[in-house]
């Protein structure tokens, strides 16, 4: 009796299979990629309100900064008088004067 043997065969970890799955996912069905991707969206009303979707964790909040991690980057908001008004598993609002949105 022959047994096969699989040797050297190369594992390859989940976040890297990752952007190929979501790739063909969108091309399928027709859905963006970015959002199959759970890339971080975010939704600006003026300079007063900011909602983000697809966040993963709130690293550091004060009144004139709220830096936000997400699967990609971390989101820095900075202003004055901020405030989250409100947050859920992967959804949250930032309120108050917010000069500035950086990506790092």
């Amino acid at each position: 009796m022959h047994k096969h043997k699989h040797g050297n065969k190369m594992q390859t970890k989940p976040e890297a299979r990752e952007p190929v799955v979501s790739k063909r996912l969108s091309e399928r069905f027709d859905i963006p990629q970015d959002i199959i991707a759970k890339a971080p969206m975010l939704l600006a009303y003026g300079n007063n309100r900011l909602c983000i979707d697809n966040y993963r964790s709130i690293i550091e909040y004060t009144e004139e900064s709220v830096k936000i991690q997400t699967k990609q980057k971390k989101i820095y908001v900075k202003g004055s008088r901020l405030v989250i008004a409100y947050f859920r598993e992967d959804e949250m609002c930032v309120l108050g004067n917010i000069s500035s949105i950086e990506y790092h």
